[in-house]
């Protein structure tokens, strides 16, 4: 066991995150324990009791640390700052982001299987929400699509953008999950076409019920 105090709060809190994920990175999650986090880490199950209050706020500590992680994937490849004054050009750009983003979102699920699903299975208990922190983790990665939408649809109103969003990132959590799991019932080679054809196709179809709304 580590001596007490030889770390603060904050850094047992960071290593204890790090430990669950890099252990999901080998393993499933039925497999882990309160006890094995700590014992990882050279501390008594109590001390991290004391820190995040159960097991469970402990994995909803990771689930927000992987979606951070997440964000900055999807974002790696969105730093070109070039300017863009054809408002074609523009929209075109946009549409290319989305899918970038789409092919991102199953690669770092794909590369973090374990951790990915610890996202959407976990939930906070009974009566308790999501901290702050774990809410803008969840607002900040729609916010990419939405950025997007309101480059393609700059008349629409901020509900309905929200929800386009939601909608069609729906499409692409689901086929990735399908893949991951292995139940896509093709080759994984595919999915980047079939992310690819949903989001054009999608917003296609809103382009077009947009258009048509005008008259």
């Amino acid at each position: 066991m580590a001596r007490r105090k030889e770390h603060t709060h904050e850094e047992i809190h960071d290593m204890a995150i790090k430990s669950v994920m890099e252990y999901l990175q080998t393993a499933q999650l039925e497999s882990l324990s309160l006890r094995k986090v700590a014992t990882q880490i050279g501390y008594a199950p109590s001390t991290l009791i004391n820190i995040f209050g159960s097991y469970q706020h402990l994995l909803l500590s990771v689930s927000e640390q992987v979606l951070t992680d997440l964000y900055q994937q999807l974002t790696v490849n969105m730093t070109d700052k070039t300017h863009v004054h054809n408002t074609e050009a523009h929209k075109a750009r946009a549409i290319e982001a989305i899918e970038i983003m789409a092919h991102s979102y199953f690669q770092f699920a794909n590369d973090h299987s374990a951790c990915f699903k610890l996202v959407f299975e976990l939930s906070a208990p009974e009566g308790v929400e999501l901290s702050s922190k774990h809410k803008l983790a969840i607002d900040t990665l729609f916010n990419l699509i939405v950025e997007q939408l309101n480059v393609l649809f700059a008349e629409t109103n901020h509900e309905d953008i929200v929800l386009m969003s939601r909608v069609l990132w729906g499409g692409i959590h689901g086929l990735t999950c399908l893949a991951v799991d292995g139940k896509l019932f093709t080759e994984q080679a595919a999915l980047p076409a079939m992310l690819s054809s949903h989001v054009r196709g999608y917003l296609a179809g809103m382009t077009q019920e947009k258009d048509s709304s005008c008259y």
